[in-house]
């Protein structure tokens, strides 16, 4: 999941990661609550209504958030939105699953 504004990347969140790490503990707690053990932390989740709330607070960044699959590893996507920002969010908006988008279209004219 990838949150940029006109700015840049702001957030970039392996998912899948996430994922796996709260089938793991939702496995290890079940033998803790049958062993009548200490239940652990959750591990943390995706906060996205956060980076909703946060996106709509401020409109004037015109803010975007997909989900989205890739083969490139955390370290390459975020090199390219460094080094090629809008070949990054075109390929991201083909592909991903937008979320939220504010995204701030080109401004017309009005000759009067």
């Amino acid at each position: 999941m990838a949150m940029w504004d006109m700015t840049g990347l702001e957030a970039l969140i392996n998912v899948t990661q996430i994922e796996k790490e709260h089938e793991q503990w939702e496995k290890e707690n079940i033998f803790r609550i049958l062993k009548e053990q200490n239940q652990t932390l959750k591990p943390a989740h995706v906060p996205l209504e956060m980076m909703i709330l946060r996106a709509r607070v401020n409109s004037q960044r015109h803010y975007e958030i997909y989900a989205f699959d890739s083969e490139l590893s955390e370290q390459d996507i975020r090199e390219t939105f460094e080094d090629s920002p809008q070949v990054m969010a075109d390929a991201i908006r083909n592909v991903g699953h937008k979320f939220y988008s504010d995204r701030a279209d080109k401004k017309t004219q009005v000759i009067v």
